[in-house]
């Protein structure tokens, strides 16, 4: 497998919350991520959360559906969820998947998620990602209205398109990103004839969801994820019980109310922002073997700062009265701690780790600013 080509940059932009300063720019709001190399660092007047990460390129030589592929993995045994038992053989591949939040090391969903992903990134960045998010749709122009509109099939699409992955994909966590997106593409569609500045949240979450499953991809296709899953040990989320629901049509997981967790998040995050600054400092272009004496101890203290979130995300998924929040708060805190033990030997595919971890997240920052309005 070749290497990732470089970037410059260690991870995903921060969407806007706290005082709504949009990340790129007055009323600007980046389109979807797209399965080339991420966007420029935004520019985040009030977090300067500066995440950043190397670019990803993924070469994939065959795109087969994944209504074929979901009970074979690449070897051509079957493939077992987290908990170690097969696919389950109704509709929904995941149901059996009870175990504990893992490194996701393989899913035959990510060669049908690229297309979907993709064209939906193209069609954003067709002016969409350069609109002011901040006026409502009472100011709208015809031209800018219809270009909302045209943009909101496009998620609607997009949507319809990842059902399926998310029916076959044999992860619950992918599952549940898949619904996430699904949930938040169609919140944001559907809130374009009396949208305001606050609906943008909806948009975040939707990109936010799709950009770490294009992370975790990645960090399958490099190997990230396989090479780092023996130095961590699984999350600690309890599953969750009951029916896992009806993926056609899931529901946003914040939709009604902001979780008790909300403000705990969010300011743990403003300190993370703080705390690891020395890291978005530094190139992530350069391997450890390559590294000095002042890198390797910035980093090595670095790698306490992802253990130390890591151990919040966890106290405040398990705070929270949401599975599906717990759920994701423990994902982004297991590949918070596999990119803290790569630092060692630390090669520019780990970056995925730390991508998916910061989608992750800002996923939850933004359900959390998009609940209850």
């Amino acid at each position: 497998m070749t290497n990732p080509p470089p970037s410059g940059n260690w991870g995903p932009p921060q969407p806007p919350y706290g005082q709504g300063q949009p990340p790129h720019g007055p009323g600007q709001w980046p389109p979807q991520q797209g399965w080339g190399p991420p966007p420029a660092p935004p520019e985040n007047n009030n977090l300067k959360w500066l995440l950043i990460g190397v670019a990803v390129l993924l070469v994939i030589a065959i795109s087969v559906g994944a209504t074929v592929l979901f009970t074979r993995d690449s070897g051509g045994g079957t493939t077992q969820t987290a908990s170690g038992n097969p696919p389950a053989a109704g509709d929904i591949a995941s149901a059996n998947d009870k175990g504990p939040v893992s490194i996701i090391t393989e899913d035959p969903t990510c060669d049908a998620w690229r297309p979907i992903n993709d064209t939906l990134a193209r069609k954003q960045a067709q002016g969409w990602g350069e609109r002011d998010y901040s006026q409502p749709a009472s100011s709208w122009t015809p031209t800018e209205r219809s270009m909302h509109d045209d943009i909101a099939a496009a998620m609607r699409s997009a949507a319809d398109q990842t059902v399926g992955l998310a029916r076959t994909t044999p992860h619950r966590l992918m599952r549940e990103l898949y619904e996430q997106a699904i949930a938040y593409w169609r919140g944001y569609a559907d809130s374009i004839p009396t949208y305001t500045a606050v609906n943008n949240h909806l948009a975040g979450a939707a990109r936010n969801a799709s950009g770490a499953l294009v992370s975790i991809c990645a960090a399958i296709t490099y190997k990230s994820a396989s090479a780092r899953t023996p130095l961590v040990n699984g999350g600690g989320s309890e599953p969750p019980s009951g029916d896992v629901g009806d993926p056609s049509a899931p529901a946003m997981f914040l939709a009604e109310s902001k979780d008790p967790a909300c403000d705990d998040w969010i300011a743990a995050s403003d300190d993370f922002q703080v705390d690891s600054e020395p890291w978005r400092n530094l190139d992530p272009n350069i391997a450890a073997s390559e590294w000095n004496p002042d890198r390797t101890a910035t980093m090595e203290q670095m790698g306490k700062v992802f253990t130390a979130y890591a151990d919040n995300q966890d106290a405040l998924g398990e705070k929270s009265q949401n599975s599906v929040f717990n759920d994701l708060a423990s994902l982004s805190s297991l590949y918070w701690r596999a990119f803290a033990a790569a630092i060692p030997s630390y090669t520019t595919a780990d970056t995925y780790l730390s991508n998916t971890a910061s989608y992750v997240d800002f996923l939850i920052l933004d359900a959390c600013k998009a609940a209850g309005n």
